[in-house]
């Protein structure tokens, strides 16, 4: 195809290869997105674990616009009110959520 054939293409099919264009960067931006998130949790997990007494830590963060709106903590010291009450704290100071935002949970067969 030489040059003219794809200028003819362009303005006539323009409009789809646009589309095209578009429906991958919004592929591209939510995949970074979810690999963003992804990190920030595995980052959190990993300081919340190093809380005396809380031991294993799993969190999963709810975005909303990509603004985390609520997070999901399990973690092998949960059974601990305590231990609870300093994942809350570190938690809602890491990602600027109220407490009534986070949610602790102990971890099946933790302590």
């Amino acid at each position: 195809m030489n040059w003219a054939h794809w200028q003819a293409y362009l303005k006539r099919d323009g409009w789809l290869l646009a589309a095209l264009l578009l429906c991958v960067t919004l592929c591209l931006g939510m995949s970074a997105s979810g690999q963003s998130a992804s990190t920030e949790e595995g980052r959190i997990s990993r300081v919340l674990s190093q809380l005396d007494g809380a031991g294993q830590v799993e969190v999963a963060i709810h975005y909303d616009e990509s603004l985390p709106c609520g997070a999901v903590v399990v973690a092998d010291g949960a059974g601990d009110v305590s231990v609870q009450l300093r994942l809350v704290s570190a938690v809602t100071t890491l990602l600027g959520l109220d407490n009534s935002q986070v949610a602790v949970y102990p971890r099946e067969g933790g302590r």
